[in-house]
């Protein structure tokens, strides 16, 4: 788990490293290369998350983003975030795995939405494995020269 998450934020440093080189182009409305960026972080998000790396699934939120989780309250805060991951990771047969289907960068390029789908695999009560398909909407916002997860909701198609 460690080594994902080190893996992580070596490869958002490279992003950050690439962001500051290419800053002319990611601040003059290069909607491509936003994008680009978000599908980087997606990526090492969603390995995070199922290889039950808990500070690398809580560390693409901002410190005030609120997560809207089905058959659970809002969690605001990574605090409150990093608790409902952990509750979600504890749960027998737990694997998880989503991408994105569609990313819109807005045309200011200081906003973003997502839209994807996951796989959560859990044990069901008698202890054997099943699979639940769903759908989440994430916004993203651009803090410095990085993205940040502000909303996500998720549920599951059954």
């Amino acid at each position: 788990m460690k080594s994902v998450h080190f893996a992580f934020l070596i490869a958002l440093f490279a992003g950050l490293v690439g962001a500051a080189v290419a800053r002319p182009s990611l601040f003059s409305g290069n909607r491509s290369n936003d994008e680009a960026l978000i599908r980087r972080i997606d990526a090492l998000w969603s390995n995070a998350a199922d290889d039950k790396d808990l500070e690398g699934a809580v560390y693409p939120y901002a410190d005030n983003a609120s997560m809207l989780p089905f058959a659970a309250p809002i969690a605001t805060g990574t605090d409150s975030i990093r608790k409902t991951w952990a509750a979600l990771m504890a749960k027998p047969g737990y694997s998880l795995a989503f991408a994105p289907t569609k990313i819109e960068v807005a045309s200011a390029g200081d906003m973003a939405w997502e839209i994807g789908t996951f796989e959560l695999r859990l044990n069901d009560a008698h202890g054997q494995p099943m699979e639940i398909p769903g759908k989440y909407v994430v916004t993203w916002r651009k803090i410095g020269p990085t993205w940040k997860v502000e909303a996500d909701i998720f549920n599951t198609d059954n």
